[in-house]
């Protein structure tokens, strides 16, 4: 046989899909690609939110959803064709170029690895558009090039959803090269992750298909800490030192980062998030001159977290180096990662002025001995001063409660437990730090106690609510108040963004609150067992404080109360929503009863001059004449239907709206007065208002009370101290 008969290999041009498949294997590697070059797409798009979902791994579902520019339907026959892109149009653009994304490789790879599905909207068009794409080109909804395969319109949100199901379906040998799912799933997270810390003013969210939680959650608004927080821990972000430098030469235009301090114990080595030029890159000179820098620093075998964003010259800065853009090549490399180096030693020598170390102590085997004995010698207690009631345990009469309100309330106040006994330690520690010097001149509840008494019984001449002109209130023996629910639409707890405000007026009167502590009386407050209504006519109850029992006119103490919330809450505050009602109609029945008042159509032209500033600050909307919202002090707690004209009439006349500070103040004030609890009658129904009232005080007011209550001086003499377990002992001989 002649041996040049034999056959000899040919040279052939590969077929095209052939081709696009073997790059689409080089740029697509995991799923946690596809996912970076989406994710990147949906920046490039000015998007400010960016949805990625996943299932198994990734390699069944790709979703990633933002809410950009989107795509004009014209260009949707062009997304998955390879080197078609928005971004260059000549070579020399790829030294100037900015975005992400340039080659226009990235969606036409996908397309041919996977099932690919786009619904889009750009901000201008009136429809989305849905559209399939295989191999590169357009399919339809079964993925097969056949048929009508134009994009479809629908409904839909301005921006792009790009879905990626079964990723490597063709490509079986990728597929047994992927170890587990959840390797994938865990690289798609740090992915995400690393994004999420850099991009400023862009939210982002990943999560599992079928999960109701998402593993990574973080806000457009968010700080470079509290996404740091977000994504790897509160360790890393209590001990993050930020900085910031403008450039000095070879091209670098600013430097920006974070690198954890020297008291962050990591024995697990984190990789050091890179972005050159918005771009994701790892860069091995500069991770080991960085670990070089941290040597000098660090105990051995402690690691330390590095976030660094370098600005270069587009034109110094090399991007098409690797078919993923994970690697990036710079001019005048060496003098750059030297004066990265230089700065991050500076920043950290900077602060290398204290450490923190732990220590223990050991005990030695005496001491042990003596622990033990004195912990077996049998302790008696005092039972003439035993404290039998404890303020975070809440009564079973919260769960015995029928309506729905109250299984509500039950289920919150295991929340409220929870966090005062969070708080427990805290509190402990401010009665315990008290000094002379802090506490003022304290008036000794137990002096003088049957004078107060005296005056808290006999007060009935004094009533917070009402005082117009020449006193023309309801009687206070008449019947109870009609409640407010009737007119309440709705009840929203504000979950706007918190609004500050820097106006004199108000630092000036929180500073007056604070002036006027009474910080024993606050104590007293602040640790609390409220016991029940004495005298719901007189507006009197009985509270516990350690071992003494004290009497207190509620009326007063919620009058401060509110008046405080008012303070804390204000241009802040939640709102009840009202049925509207006309302001002359509901200060009618005032006017019949007390022909003398004032003019109304003067007070209804007062409100109505100060509508915008009523809304803005206190949630008090006044449109077109009627009343339609009130400012929701506590949550649960509402005003009654019969004190509206007292308030609006008071609003109208008793304002002070020349003075700012004397403006506000007034208002706050009709407020609070607007949320105290009614003098209760002394019949069925008065029975039933007192119920209530004692099931608002027990459960909502006074749990209020004992958290934000600062006790202002002039309260004194509406508490007074009418019992306490050793003297009911000396009495008694029992409790």
């Amino acid at each position: 046989m002649d041996p040049h008969a034999t056959s000899v290999a040919r040279i052939r041009k590969l077929d095209e899909s052939v081709v696009n498949r073997i790059a689409a294997g080089e740029i697509i590697i995991h799923p946690a690609n596809a996912i970076k070059e989406m994710l990147e797409n949906s920046i490039d798009a000015g998007s400010t939110m960016v949805d990625v979902l996943i299932k198994d791994g990734g390699l069944k579902l790709l979703q990633v959803a933002d809410n950009g520019d989107g795509i004009a339907r014209e260009d949707l026959k062009l997304l998955c064709e390879r080197f078609a892109t928005s971004k260059i149009v000549k070579f020399d653009d790829l030294s100037l170029i900015e975005t992400y994304g340039f080659r226009g490789e990235a969606m036409a790879s996908i397309s041919h690895i996977g099932r690919l599905s786009v619904v889009t909207k750009s901000r201008n068009s009136p429809l989305a558009y849905k559209a399939y794409y295989v191999a590169g080109k357009l399919a339809n909804s079964h993925f097969k090039v056949a048929g009508s395969c134009e994009p479809k319109p629908q409904a839909g949100k301005d921006g792009t959803v790009i879905s990626v199901e079964d990723l490597f379906y063709n490509f079986p040998s990728r597929l047994r090269t992927i170890r587990s799912k959840s390797d994938e799933w865990a690289k798609i997270l740090d992915v995400v992750g690393r994004y999420a810390v850099h991009t400023d003013g862009v939210g982002f969210s990943c999560k599992k298909f079928g999960e109701s939680f998402a593993a990574i959650t973080t806000r457009p608004q968010a700080s470079l800490k509290e996404r740091i927080r977000t994504i790897f821990g509160t360790q890393v972000a209590s001990e993050l030192i930020e900085f910031r430098f403008e450039g000095e030469d070879y091209g670098v235009s600013e430097l920006r980062g974070a690198v954890s301090g020297f008291n962050y114990n990591n024995k697990r080595k984190t990789a050091p998030v890179f972005f050159i030029n918005n771009r994701l890159v790892s860069c091995d000179p500069l991770r080991r001159a960085m670990s070089s820098v941290f040597q000098v620093f660090l105990p051995k075998g402690n690691h330390p977290f590095v976030y660094l964003s370098l600005r270069i010259a587009p034109q110094n800065l090399d991007v098409n180096v690797h078919p993923t853009k994970k690697e990036v090549r710079f001019l005048h490399e060496d003098e750059i990662i030297e004066w990265v180096c230089g700065h991050i030693h500076e920043v950290l020598a900077n602060k290398d002025n204290a450490r923190t170390f732990k220590q223990s102590t050991l005990k030695r085997d005496n001491e042990q001995a003596v622990d033990e004995v004195v912990t077996n010698v049998k302790k008696y207690r005092q039972e003439n001063k035993l404290v039998r009631v404890d303020v975070k345990q809440p009564k079973i009469s919260a769960f015995a409660r029928t309506d729905f309100q109250s299984i509500l309330k039950g289920a919150a106040m295991k929340e409220d437990v929870e966090e005062e006994r969070d708080n427990d330690t805290e509190r402990n520690n401010k009665e315990k730090n008290y000094t002379e010097n802090d506490i003022m001149e304290d008036n000794d509840m137990e002096d003088n106690t049957d004078e107060r008494k005296a005056q808290i019984e006999n007060n009935e001449s004094i009533d917070v609510h009402m005082d117009i002109d020449d006193n023309p209130e309801t009687s206070k023996h008449g019947s109870p108040s009609q409640p407010i629910n009737s007119v309440i639409k709705s009840m929203t707890i504000s979950n706007r963004d918190h609004t500050d405000i820097n106006l004199d007026s108000i630092s000036e009167l929180r500073q007056s609150i604070k002036d006027c502590i009474d910080r024993s009386l606050t104590n007293v407050f602040n640790n609390l067992v409220y016991v029940g209504i004495v005298d719901p006519r007189k507006r009197l109850c009985c509270f516990q404080y350690d071992v003494k029992l004290f009497l207190c006119d509620y009326g007063a103490v919620l009058s401060h109360f509110y008046y405080q919330l008012g303070l804390i809450h204000f241009a802040n505050f939640g709102e009840y929503t009202l049925d509207p009602m006309p302001l002359r109609q509901l200060l009618e029945p005032l006017y019949d009863a007390h022909p003398n008042l004032e003019d109304i159509e003067r007070v209804v032209k007062n409100i109505m001059s100060m509508e915008a500033m009523f809304l803005d600050y206190f949630q008090l909307d006044f449109s077109n004449e009627t009343l339609c919202q009130l400012p929701l002090l506590l949550s649960n707690v509402t005003p009654s239907a019969a004190k509206l004209p007292y308030f609006i009439y008071r609003l109208g006349t008793k304002v002070n709206y020349t003075d700012e500070k004397q403006c506000l103040h007034d208002i706050l004030h009709q407020i609070a007065l607007l949320y105290i609890p009614d003098r209760v009658a002394d019949d069925v129904d008065g029975d039933v208002s007192r119920d209530h009232i004692n099931y608002i005080l027990e459960s909502f007011v006074f749990p209020g009370i004992r958290k934000h209550f600062l006790a202002p001086k002039a309260l004194a003499l509406e508490v007074v101290q009418v019992a306490d377990l050793p003297g009911l002992y000396r009495v008694f001989e029992r409790c």
